[in-house]
Order: C-alpha cells, then sequence, then structure tokens
C-alpha cells in the first residue's frame, strides 16, 4: 500500500471531489493509479496533482447547505 501525505486544504479538495464523484478519497485516487506499477495512470507526477488539486480549490465563501436551484431563480419565474 502506497501512502501519501497532503496538507490539509489539498485533503479537503480530495475528499471534496471524490464525494463529488460518489466516491471515497481513498477509492478517487485509486483511479489515478493502475495496478501493480505505481504510477499515476493519467501520467502525472504528484506535484502535478497536487498542483491540479489547488487550481480546482475554491477559496471564496461556500453555499450554504441547503442552497438549492430554487434559490437562484427566486426573483422571477
Amino acid at each position: 500500500m502506497k501512502t501519501v501525505e497532503l496538507d490539509d486544504r489539498t485533503a479537503e479538495q480530495l475528499t471534496s471531489l471524490a464525494a463529488a464523484n460518489g466516491l471515497t478519497p481513498a477509492d478517487y485516487l485509486k483511479l489515478l493509479f493502475p495496478p501493480g506499477n505505481g504510477e499515476f495512470r493519467s501520467g502525472l507526477t504528484l506535484d502535478q496533482l497536487e498542483g491540479l488539486l489547488s487550481e480546482l480549490s475554491f477559496d471564496g465563501r461556500s453555499l450554504p447547505e441547503d442552497f438549492s436551484r430554487a434559490d437562484i431563480y427566486d426573483d422571477h419565474d
């Protein structure tokens, strides 16, 4: 088993990406690794993957849990 150490922000991003795809973080990472050789399936290095996760992050305020499509179109039909 491989071990990957991530800072808190990257771990949160990974968890979020995994959840968005209906996966656990471990299962999401397994999609990037082919069986056996331990290299990224996508050809990305660990540093490139970390950079990609950072690019996909959002530092702004997040939406409330109960936010819905209706909230967007509340002012018109």
